[in-house]
């Protein structure tokens, strides 16, 4: 189950998703990566789930074929902090899909 982040407002989700926050883009990655070496070939992945003030919780949903595209985004993120041993899992990912 992905986890759920908290958010006071859409405009906080959309500043945290486009500045590329290191605690989504982990997020985003751990859900990726354990579909990844399921053993159920899975097409799609809750990515993360977000909770907007007081409505519902929203998951976001990637589809396979958008997993390339964002773990390339997680890769940016996890080199801007020194994370190299997840960059090495994601390469491995990335050659393999």
């Amino acid at each position: 189950m992905a986890k759920v982040f908290e958010f006071k407002s859409v405009g906080d989700l959309k500043s945290k998703v486009e500045g590329k926050d290191l605690y989504i883009s982990i997020e985003v990655y751990t859900q990726i990566k354990k579909a990844f070496y399921s053993k159920v070939k899975r097409k799609k992945v809750i990515a993360f789930s977000a909770k907007v003030g007081s409505h519902d919780i929203i998951d976001f949903v990637l589809d396979r074929d958008q997993w390339k595209t964002s773990l390339n985004t997680c890769l940016d993120v996890f080199i801007k902090n020194e994370m190299y041993e997840e960059c090495a899992v994601i390469k491995n990912i990335l050659n393999e899909l």
